[in-house]
């Protein structure tokens, strides 16, 4: 069997050195994903479509970056695309270059693989004016560097390769209700099922679309990635499996199968 996941997100660390008002995950921990756990998972499946890298703040967690770079090249999965974004507020610009053109050399399409800055309004009161110039320097840097030493260009708009994570018509009223904005956000997340198609003359192509596979730093396997530490390690729900209980790709899908019947048969139960 070939399994197929359309977006899978890796959280490589809970370390973040910003501590945003409106931040979903909650307060940062000093917790870093286990090298085996991202090697495990991407060993379990044959393709990704979108692979986002996040954290905490991501970039913290270089080693683990480098473990996700080196599965991609050496590993089982191909992967088509990769996703990160980081706050921009400490990186070393060269380590970070380097990293992002073996991802890039690594993925099979990158018709959508990009770094992005979080430059929103979120972020913007959270920093004086140093830090922010600081953040728009390096910014500039990176793209550059991608440029002049890899020869990854980007180009003005949508798909900028280093781009902007910005949407100025954000507010606090549009914020989901978990982490450090429970209090004050107004969305509310439920757990969605996972879309299984099958595929091929002996029924050997699987494709798991509509919601996101999430891999929290713990080796929780949980539905969507818009959940607080918290709730990823209390809400047993959203919960999938742990990754240390799984042995191979035909045990994966079982339990995204398990899982979806079990979300069924509670919106059965509400109807």
């Amino acid at each position: 069997m070939n399994l197929n996941i359309d977006s899978l997100i890796i959280e490589v660390t809970r370390k973040c050195n910003m501590q945003c008002e409106h931040c979903l995950r909650g307060p940062a921990q000093r917790k870093t994903i286990d090298d085996q756990h991202i090697y495990k998972m991407l060993q379990m499946i044959d393709s990704v479509n979108t692979l986002t890298i996040t954290g905490g703040e991501p970039t913290l967690a270089m080693d683990s970056l480098h473990q996700i770079k080196q599965c991609a090249i050496y590993g089982k999965a191909e992967i088509s695309d990769f996703y990160m974004v980081t706050n921009g507020k400490a990186i070393n610009v060269s380590n970070l270059a380097e990293w992002a053109n073996g991802m890039y050399h690594a993925c099979s399409n990158n018709e959508m693989s990009r770094i992005c800055f979080s430059f929103d309004n979120y972020h913007k009161y959270m920093l004086d004016n140093k830090q922010q110039n600081k953040r728009t320097n390096n910014f500039e840097n990176l793209k550059e560097t991608m440029s002049e030493y890899y020869g990854i260009y980007s180009n003005e708009g949508e798909n900028d390769f280093v781009g902007i994570h910005s949407d100025d018509s954000w507010n606090m009223e549009s914020l989901i209700k978990e982490g450090r904005a429970k209090d004050f956000g107004t969305r509310e997340i439920k757990p969605s099922c996972f879309e299984i198609d099958i595929y091929g003359e002996y029924n050997e192509n699987v494709y798991c679309n509509e919601t996101n596979l999430y891999l929290s730093c713990n080796g929780y396997i949980v539905d969507g990635c818009d959940w607080s530490y918290h709730t990823i390690d209390n809400n047993k729900d959203i919960r999938i499996a742990h990754i240390d209980d799984l042995r191979s790709s035909d045990d994966l899908l079982e339990a995204i199968r398990v899982y979806n019947a079990r979300i069924e048969a509670k919106e059965l139960q509400c109807a």
